[in-house]
């Protein structure tokens, strides 16, 4: 398998994260989950991400896309803090907290891709493989 570009990983991980919180969004609709609008902003969420994953080319991440991991990393990082505090669901707001992290982690390599502009290839490959 030939490596051209760390973009492909970034949208591959994207449309995981994704897929992961509209799973996320629909166990926590099955279970009757106090807080609707954790349940739902999970889902909408889920699926804003995996729409844009689908529809950006993964050679050009547009700022939108940074913009977007971003809200999403405060969401879910906020809706965390209230699942614990207001229904004592430590195990549900963990969760949360944990894919806010690595949705801020996302957000990061979002940027560098975008200002820096940076390239990997892998060792030993020509860039043209």
């Amino acid at each position: 398998m030939c490596i051209k570009d760390s973009r492909r990983f970034f949208c591959l991980a994207v449309g995981l994260l994704g897929l992961i919180l509209i799973g996320l969004g629909v166990y926590l609709l099955a279970t009757f989950f106090p807080l609707r609008f954790i349940t739902i902003g999970t889902i909408v969420a889920g699926i804003l991400l995996l729409i844009l994953c689908c529809l950006v080319k993964c050679n050009k991440i547009p700022c939108l896309f940074c913009l977007l991991l971003t809200l999403v990393s405060l969401y879910l990082i906020i809706s965390g803090i209230l699942a614990i505090i207001f229904l004592f669901s430590l195990v549900i707001g963990l969760i949360l907290i944990g894919l806010g992290v690595l949705s801020v982690l996302l957000t990061a390599v979002c940027l560098i891709l975008q200002l820096c502009g940076i390239t990997f290839y892998k060792i030993g490959s020509s860039p043209g493989c």
